[in-house]
Parts: C-alpha cells; structure tokens; sequence
C-alpha cells in the first residue's frame, strides 16, 4: 500500500486506511482503537524517560464538570487506559518532511484544558469547542461539544479560524503514527 503525500488531505476528506494495518515503526495491528493508537503514538514520539502522564478518572469529571462536556468515548478510554503522552520535536521534524499535520505540542491534562479554555474564550475561542492538545504554535486541538463525533478541530488563535483536521481521534493519532522516519 502506497501512502498518500499528504496525510492530513486524507484525513480532512474522511478517507481510511485498510484495518488492521501495520504501522512500520509503531508496531501496531488495530482497527479503530484509539487506546492503542495512542500507546503507539506515545511509544513512536515520546522519549522512554517521560512516560505518559497518567489521567485520574475524577480529574477528568471534574474538567468535564467545569466545561459542562463530556468528552468522547475514544479520547476518554485512551487517556485513562494509556495517560498523556509527551511528544519529541522528532515529531515534528517527520510532520515538516511529510505532512501538514499540525505540530502536536502537548497533550493538556484536564486542569490545563479548563484553565486554556477559560484564558482563551475572552480572546475567540469558540464556545463550542472543548480542548484536548495543542499545537507548537499554542493553537488548541478539540472537539466541537455540539457534534457528538470525536472529529479533531484546530483552532487557529491568530487567524481565529476553525479547521477540521481529522475525522476521528483515532485518525489523527494513526496519521502521526503513519509518518515515515524523518531523514534529519
């Protein structure tokens, strides 16, 4: 199977890859699992000595309970199951070779996704979007609380816009797995 340029065009258009796949480096056979995208993500882009964050159940209810949302299934279990990975700038090293994914910079713990939705509402930051990530930029990845999907969105703090970057949460993650070795 011959991977498309750019992965982030074939997310934003709904296409999937065949499942399960085998994913080279992150040594995965899944299908739609998020928790296991997201412990191949951690284990591809993180280094051994910052392992994942571990997520509390009630430090997520509590998160949900201040931004009145509940956050999707496959975000939820992921995070519980795996915690939040640190991703390395190797990431995006691979991301500026190969994709226009966005530069993940952080998982945000549930703390971080209240305090970073109530600093930045006041300066555009949609009501209906809960976030979950960002980017290098401090750009916010998110759910729309409205869509009951766990389609990923970016918002864009400068240009104020919205852009839906992948259909799913598990997509997204399979995309930064999916990224070929950086040659740097």
């Amino acid at each position: 199977m011959r991977l498309p340029s750019s992965l982030a065009a074939v997310l934003i258009v709904g296409m999937t890859a065949l499942s399960p796949v085998d994913a080279a480096s992150c040594e995965v056979a899944m299908k739609n699992d998020p928790a296991a995208w997201l412990g191949a993500f951690s284990q591809r882009w993180s280094h051994e000595d910052y392992p994942p964050v571990e997520v509390r159940p009630v430090a997520l209810e509590q998160a949900e309970k201040a931004l009145s949302y509940t956050y999707p299934d496959s975000y939820r279990s992921a995070v519980l199951a795996i915690g939040l990975p640190r991703p390395t700038t190797e990431l995006w090293d691979a991301i500026d070779e190969r994709s226009d994914l966005p530069h993940l910079g952080d998982f945000l713990t549930p703390d971080e996704a209240v305090e970073a939705t109530r600093d930045w509402r006041p300066l555009g930051y949609p009501d209906d979007l809960a976030p979950f990530a960002t980017d290098s930029s401090g750009n916010l990845l998110s759910f729309r609380m409205r869509d009951r999907s766990d389609a990923v969105y970016i918002w864009d703090h400068d240009f104020d816009t919205v852009e839906q970057v992948a259909p799913s949460f598990a997509a997204l993650l399979e995309a930064y797995c999916r990224l070929p070795e950086s040659t740097e």
